[in-house]
Order: C-alpha cells, then sequence, then structure tokens
C-alpha cells in the first residue's frame, strides 16, 4: 500500500493511523501483506524517532516529547508484532544518548518506562527462561526498575545462584534453618558481596514456604550484618579504594533487596551514612557512587512499595553541591 510516512508533527497520530489502517484491519489480508506492512511502519518510526531526538531542533523539549510518545507507542505493538528489530535497534538509541549525554532523557524515559529490549514479561514470543535485560539498563548510574524482583535474579545467568547452586542436601538444610530463623548470618570483608547474596539465597529464596513473620526476621538479620559491613568498609581504620569499592557494590545489592522486601529501615539508614560520609569530608564516595549510582532512600523509581504521586528524595542529594542524577533543576 505504498510508503508509510510519519511526520515530525504529529507522529504518534500518524503512526497510529498506519496500524489501524495497514496492521490492525478487520478484513482477512494475506499474512505477507500485513508482515510487509509492520516492517514499513516500523522502519518509519525508527526513523522518525532518531530524527527527533537527535537532529538538530528549535524546540527540543517538544521534539523530545513526541519521541518518548512515539517510541512507547512502538514498543508496544512491537512485543506483539516483531520484537528482535526492535531490540537491535534500542541499543543503538541507548548508545547515542549516552554518547550526546543526554541523560534525562535515559532516565526519565527509556529507564523509568522500561522501553529497553522486549523479554518474556511483555512479549509472549520470549520464553521465560530467557535473560531480563538487566545489562541494556546498567548505565550512567541506572538499573532496571524490575533488577530487584527475585525472578529478574533467579534469571540472571551471570549471577552467584546460577554458578554455585546448592546440592538438594545443602538446599534442605537451608530451608529448615530459614523455616526456624536458626542461621548465622556472617559477611567477610574479604568477600562482602558474595557473602551477601549467598545468604540472600540459601535463607531468603528457598524453595519452600517461609510464613511471613519469620521471612520479615530472616530478611532483617540479613540485612542488619549488610549494613554493618557497610559502615565498616567505609568508616574502620584506612579504607583503600579497594574497601570503596567493595563497600559500593553490597550497597547496591542491599538496595536493590531493600527496594524489593521492605525499604523502610534502608531508607532510615542511608540518612545517617550519608551524614557521616559528610562529616568525614569522603566527598569522592558520595558523588561518585550514592549520588552517581543513586544509591539514596528508594522511591516509586526502584520499588513498587510507592506511589507515583509519592515525592521522590531530591533533598537526600542536594549536599556538597550535588544534585539527584534524576533532579529536573540538575543542570540550572
Amino acid at each position: 500500500e505504498g510508503d508509510a510516512i510519519i511526520g515530525k508533527g504529529d507522529p504518534l497520530k500518524d503512526y497510529k493511523n498506519l496500524i489501524s489502517t495497514r496492521v490492525a484491519v478487520e478484513q482477512i489480508v494475506d499474512d505477507n501483506i500485513i508482515k510487509d506492512n509492520v516492517n514499513k511502519i516500523s522502519s518509519a518510526a525508527r526513523d522518525v524517532i532518531w530524527a527527533l531526538l537527535f537532529d538538530d531542533s528549535t524546540d527540543v523539549n517538544a521534539s523530545q516529547k513526541k519521541a518518548a510518545d512515539l517510541l512507547e507507542e512502538y514498543r508496544n505493538d512491537a512485543c506483539f508484532y516483531q520484537p528482535w528489530p526492535y531490540n537491535e535497534w534500542i541499543v543503538k538509541v541507548r548508545d547515542e544518548l549516552l554518547k550526546r549525554q543526554m541523560l534525562e532523557f535515559w532516565r526519565e524515559q527509556i529507564v523509568k518506562n522500561q522501553l529497553g529490549p522486549c523479554w518474556h514479561r511483555d512479549s509472549d514470543l520470549f520464553d521465560a527462561d530467557d535473560e531480563p535485560p538487566l545489562e541494556f539498563y546498567a548505565h550512567a548510574g541506572c538499573c532496571a526498575p524490575f533488577a530487584a524482583s527475585v525472578k529478574a535474579r533467579a534469571l540472571n545467568k551471570s549471577s552467584s545462584f546460577e554458578e554455585s547452586p546448592l546440592s538438594e542436601s545443602e538446599r534442605k538444610i537451608c530451608n529448615e534453618a530459614a523455616l526456624a530463623g536458626d542461621f548465622e548470618a556472617k559477611i567477610n570483608i574479604e568477600s562482602a558481596l558474595a557473602d551477601y547474596q549467598n545468604l540472600i539465597k540459601r535463607y531468603v529464596l528457598t524453595t519452600v514456604l517461609v510464613p511471613d513473620e519469620v521471612q520479615k526476621s530472616n530478611i532483617a538479620k540479613v540485612s542488619k550484618v549488610a549494613r554493618e559491613t557497610i559502615w565498616k568498609l567505609l568508616f574502620e581504620g584506612t579504607p583503600a579504594q579497594a574497601e570503596f569499592d567493595k563497600a559500593a557494590e553490597l550497597l547496591q545489592e542491599y538496595k536493590s533487596d531493600a527496594g524489593f522486601y521492605g525499604p523502610w529501615e534502608y531508607n532510615e539508614w542511608i540518612v545517617k551514612l550519608r551524614d557521616e560520609l559528610l562529616q568525614r569530608n569522603m566527598l569522592d564516595f558520595w558523588g561518585q557512587k550514592i549520588v552517581a549510582m543513586e544509591l539514596g532512600p528508594c522511591c516509586v523509581r526502584d520499588s513498587e512499595f510507592f506511589e507515583c504521586e509519592d515525592e521522590v528524595p531530591l533533598e537526600f542529594y542536594k549536599k556538597a553541591g550535588f544534585k539527584a542524577p534524576f533532579d529536573p533543576t540538575k543542570d540550572d
């Protein structure tokens, strides 16, 4: 039916019109024709989104809004009709955004609205054992909004959970210990992240149903040791870069879990950690780790315990001349 034309004036309207008249039609149309139409419309959508984002524009905000609206609509359709070209192309979009330092669009649109590659959670064309696209979002201090979910963790083949599965007898012993709440939570300074992940794997990600109160208590026990270990790594003796890196790794993992299991204790404690860092003038760690990696209080950006109307913790980051990466006044 000729070329698929999407203009820059009202691209979302043009795109929806093309889909409704050439793809989602009521009459019976040959599959190959529909497929060809999807290809043409998708290609036109990709071209106009790229142009709106990266070609010179007199009204950047308006162009980015149009691009974001069309991108979301196109991704929804791609998940249904044809996710693979989208998945390949969106990586190029991400790389171009990061190269041009368009971090607000990256964080507020791509990451926040989960516009990365389609996967099994939003497309029936993928299997449940396919890896979620965690790596796609792990740029410019961001992580996937769904990174905290146990399912995503369990599917992440690079995690220690997959690399060293428990034997059947070990799993049975750990399940019993978790049910009784009777286990030692120990984290060594040298292997802090691995030890923490191991505790979560053994006594939280059980293969039996643990009563809620016991589960909460088990999580609290592991979380307490994680907080103590982070504090030791940062503030005991004369920490070197290796200790700072270990502390940041563990803190990021702990925050991710807190966002999933319950953020309140983390949110209270991270304020004390911030104040101690600032009091000791540890501004490199504050700026490069806490601020850049958004390790402040959990909020709607990284936890389903919050609603969209809940405030994001902008004030937490407004210390020592820094602002949150997602602060709308960051570049003012």
